[in-house]
């Protein structure tokens, strides 16, 4: 059994806006929380205090997700949204992915499939400038997770927040025209 080390997004309006993003390219909405995985595969469980002390290093980062991205894989392509805070390179540990070979590239995958013309519109539209996805997220949890053990993933009670796009139009924060825009973009 391999073992890994996420973090799990916990605020509500982060989780809706990803969801939104996730569901427009994919026709559906994640199963699990989004979540980016940080360590593993690791030959061990991780211990509590290996857990408390990747807590300690990140406790005071705000974490930027924002900044599309495009990769080949063997199903067609990604598309991403890059995430960094000022401690994560600290706790990162992929050993089949080394830094000195891949660089550091922290993701979180909105698409991955064949429809590289869908996945090549969307990084178009959200790389353009004008509807630029940038989230800071605040409240997250690191946990860990086995392989093969899909019960062990702990599922947050944090659902995202559907209205999440409607409240930051509202705000402000967000153009009023993103969510039709991004729609449209996609499915030309």
């Amino acid at each position: 059994m391999k073992y890994f080390v996420f973090i799990v997004f916990d605020e509500p309006e982060i989780v809706g806006v990803l969801d939104f993003l996730v569901e427009v390219m994919n026709g559906k909405r994640w199963k699990a929380p989004p979540h980016l995985t940080i360590q593993g595969p690791l030959e061990s469980r991780p211990t509590s205090e290996h857990i408390d002390g990747i807590k300690e290093r990140l406790a005071s980062d705000e974490i930027l997700i924002a900044n599309p991205g495009i990769f080949t894989t063997k199903s067609g392509v990604a598309l991403y949204l890059s995430v960094n805070s000022q401690n994560l390179k600290k706790v990162w540990n992929k050993p089949e992915y080394p830094i000195a070979k891949y660089g550091f590239n922290p993701h979180l995958t909105i698409y991955e499939g064949p429809d590289i013309k869908k996945a090549q519109r969307a990084y178009d539209f959200l790389k353009s400038g004008f509807y630029r996805i940038e989230l800071i997220c605040r409240k997250y949890s690191v946990v860990p997770y086995a392989s093969k053990q899909l019960e062990l993933f702990p599922v947050h009670e944090v659902q995202g927040d559907e209205n999440a796009i409607t409240r930051l139009i509202g705000l402000g924060k967000v153009s009023s025209s993103f969510r039709a825009a991004f729609m449209q973009a996609v499915n030309s």
